[in-house]
């Protein structure tokens, strides 16, 4: 998959894949995950993100209401995504499994 830039700052992060554009940004409803035009509220109780590392390749899937709304899988040595998984996953305010 060819993986393009990422940007972080402090309003948030995002990132082209291919076709596709995936972040996350600050709203005054809270903070919100976005995949091309869907916008998912990430104060809700209804999403969870996993990550799954290999030697080469790593996969992460985002889940909103129990069914994949993404899951993009690149090489490892790509750490693309680690931002926002990190951004996820440390802000166990939003965290809901």
């Amino acid at each position: 998959m060819d993986q393009e830039r990422s940007i972080l700052n402090k309003k948030g992060f995002y990132t082209k894949i291919g076709d596709d554009f995936i972040g996350v940004f600050l709203s005054a409803e809270g903070p919100k995950l976005f995949i091309n035009r869907d916008v998912y509220e990430l104060t809700s109780p209804h999403w969870d993100v996993e990550m799954i590392r290999g030697r080469s390749r790593q996969i992460i899937t985002f889940y909103w209401m129990g069914e994949v709304k993404l899951s993009i899988c690149c090489e490892s040595n790509h750490d693309v995504f680690l931002p926002l998984f990190d951004y996820l996953m440390c802000r166990p305010q939003l965290k809901h499994a």
